[in-house]
């Protein structure tokens, strides 16, 4: 007697685990990396342009604010969003 053609059952294959959506200890590394040349950047140009004024830490908070505000924008947010739309819209 001939054996019957039964499918055989496929191995499965092991849950592929969710990456998270946002990596906590890189995005600090980023965070950190981009404040420290933001901070090396504004001393650099405080002190190019006033040399050392009465209102110097003043002048070098908002500056370091500033460049960290347009640096984490660019390089967090505007980056990432342009390569997310282009790889989803060539494909």
């Amino acid at each position: 007697m001939k054996k019957q053609n039964v499918p055989k059952v496929a191995a499965k294959k092991p849950a592929r685990k969710s990456r998270p959506l946002i990596d906590k200890a890189n995005l600090r590394r980023q965070v950190l990396i981009i404040f420290i040349i933001s901070f090396f950047i504004a001393t650099a140009l405080i002190l190019y342009v006033f040399g050392f004024p009465p209102g110097f830490f003043k002048r070098l908070f908002s500056a370091t604010f500033v460049f960290f505000l347009l640096i984490s924008i660019t390089v967090l947010g505007i980056i990432p969003l342009v390569n997310y739309v282009f790889n989803r819209w060539l494909r």
